[in-house]
């Protein structure tokens, strides 16, 4: 009766509060559903994608939302099993039921394997792969999602270097309908010497012929330890870095000479296991020419990462534009509903504006990607520094607005998910590391001349009300950018991060531009405008900066097309 007669224990504004879940995040997304249409111009194809897509957005909103946050709970986190009861070394990564069957459900669905799936009937697309991933990172890393990007690259590289065996024994295991490995491709290469410096590996390896090696050495982080992974070494007797593809058995049965010393207490991307290693023969195989390890680690494996650490960032992003929204507009504060309030309505608007560009650009990225466009090249390691930085600020932003209930792990997924977006910016490549791949790509002639194509026919094709003061930013930062044509400025070394920035406005401004082309004469027009001011002013000044006066984040017709955007997520 207590709960009849204590005014503290009588229900309250968010008595019924549930979040997301339960939405379709496909459904409720506008910008992944508009990218659907305009990336895939067959209609028999599209519509097939869409559904899948569809269906895929049912579970990320429900069974999987809800398995995700069962397995990220004390007890329920992978374990080292290092010995069988009789003292046999074992080295077994055992996972919580639940977090099996996320792997299970997401795999069969075909996240990654869906072109070996024999009633799929079409390509299966960069677009197509990109756009499940997105949705899959919107339970937070997961426990699966940074092993689907091994997973991915793994198919990748066995695909275009493996031997005809290789194929045959290892690509039904990762690939194939009906395999119990579930995601379970892992990457060692980081060690203990080096870091991201893999040319610094100590780790050396042994010819024993017939394209077998043996390797002795340490790796440090040993990202989802399973069934296969890739990992380098030195070639013995030289300077030679080789990628290896390592089973966790040899051929004969026994347990390979990989032993895994402990797992990592890693403050987010807790759900899949990263351990320490040791190698004492352990017997692996050449993946490519031993002598090209680098230049495949890169092209293959490092590359795919990288993509998908920029397509996780937007996922996370996105969750926690979702659950920021969805919080301010249940909860109350002195009278009125938390969104109410102009400070409130410009941080969700400008978190809206700063989730959908980088979302745009990133999958203008991969079109570029899978085209062979050569401005991926500087595309590529950009978004993967600005999709995670973004995503970091958001999910710190959606956090501070859930005020204290913000930093309940059993109340909302933020703080879990803010520590995977902290996490994701470190892996493949910290900033200061990142930034100058950036950078030493745009300066290599083909790539500036293939990015300042696109970026000059795009921009050129501003909407007239707009048009100069596109030109006026355009020129403004291209004269940013000019100071580090010349390698040898001291900006070079010094203000790398700021010329990624600056890169990346001129980016958002065109592909914002392209898609508001695109939507031309329909009733997304008007939002696309409000979208590109959105940016532009984001491109003007800092995120906590004064708002323009006729810009699109203070009160009038274009924010609230914004908010009716971000509140209906339909226009």
């Amino acid at each position: 009766m207590i709960g009849n007669t204590n005014p503290g224990l009588l229900p309250f504004d968010i008595s019924d509060y549930k979040g997301v879940r339960g939405k379709n995040f496909y459904l409720n997304d506008i910008i992944l559903r508009d990218l659907t249409e305009t990336e895939i111009n067959e209609t028999e194809h599209r519509l097939a994608v869409q559904q899948h897509l569809a269906g895929f957005g049912e579970l990320t909103g429900g069974l999987l939302d809800e398995l995700v946050e069962a397995c990220h709970k004390e007890g329920k986190y992978g374990e080292l099993v290092r010995f069988d009861r009789t003292g046999n070394r074992i080295d077994e990564i055992r996972y919580s039921y639940e977090q099996r069957e996320v792997r299970r459900i997401a795999y069969e669905y075909g996240i990654v394997n869906l072109d070996f799936h024999p009633e799929w009937k079409f390509p299966f697309t960069m677009f197509h792969r990109m756009a499940l991933a997105y949705l899959a990172n919107l339970n937070g890393e997961a426990g699966y999602t940074c092993p689907l990007a091994m997973t991915d690259g793994m198919i990748r590289a066995i695909k275009a270097l493996g031997t005809e065996e290789q194929k045959a024994r290892y690509l039904p295991l990762i690939a194939g309908v009906g395999s119990s490995s579930h995601f379970m491709c892992g990457q060692y290469v980081t060690e203990r010497v080096g870091g991201s410096n893999v040319a610094a590996n100590r780790t050396i390896a042994r010819n024993i012929g017939n394209g077998r090696w043996l390797l002795t050495g340490e790796k440090w982080f040993c990202s989802n330890p399973g069934d296969l992974w890739v990992t380098t070494a030195r070639i013995e007797g030289t300077n030679v870095i080789g990628m290896f593809l390592v089973s966790r058995f040899r051929r004969d049965g026994s347990l390979n000479g990989c032993h895994l010393l402990r797992k990592k207490e890693i403050i987010g991307s807790r759900g899949k296991l990263t351990c320490e290693a040791v190698y004492e023969d352990c017997e692996a195989e050449e993946l490519g020419r031993p002598g090209h390890g680098l230049v495949n680690l890169i092209k293959y494996v490092i590359n795919t990462s990288r993509v998908h650490v920029a397509v996780a960032a937007l996922g996370m992003g996105r969750r926690a534009v979702m659950e920021a929204v969805a919080y301010v507009s249940q909860r109350e504060a002195y009278g009125q509903k938390v969104i109410m309030y102009p400070s409130v309505k410009k941080i969700l608007s400008q978190m809206f504006v700063a989730q959908a560009a980088m979302t745009l650009v990133s999958f203008r990225n991969f079109f570029f990607s899978e085209t062979g466009h050569a401005a991926a090249a500087v595309l590529t390691p950009l978004m993967k520094y600005i999709s995670t930085t973004t995503a970091t600020r958001i999910c710190h932003e959606a956090m501070l607005l859930h005020g204290g209930n913000g930093i309940l792990s059993d109340f909302s997924i933020l703080p879990r998910l803010l520590n995977d977006s902290i996490i994701n910016e470190t892996w493949e490549g910290t900033h200061q590391i990142i930034s100058e791949h950036v950078l030493s790509a745009w300066r290599r002639p083909k790539n500036r001349s293939a990015l300042d194509t696109w970026l000059n026919e795009k921009l050129a094709q501003a909407p007239a009300a707009l048009k100069s003061e596109v030109h006026s930013l355009r020129e403004r930062i291209m004269a940013d950018l000019r100071e580090f044509e010349d390698a040898k400025s001291p900006a070079c070394d010094e203000d790398r991060l700021f010329f990624c920035d600056r890169l990346y406005r001129l980016c958002a401004m065109a592909e914002v531009t392209d898609r508001l082309n695109l939507f031309s004469g329909t009733n997304r027009a008007a939002f696309y405008m409000a979208l590109l001011r959105g940016v532009m002013e984001l491109g003007r000044r800092d995120f906590h900066g004064r708002s323009e006066r006729t810009g699109v984040f203070v009160p009038g017709e274009a924010n609230s097309l914004l908010l009716h955007s971000i509140l209906t997520e339909e226009l």
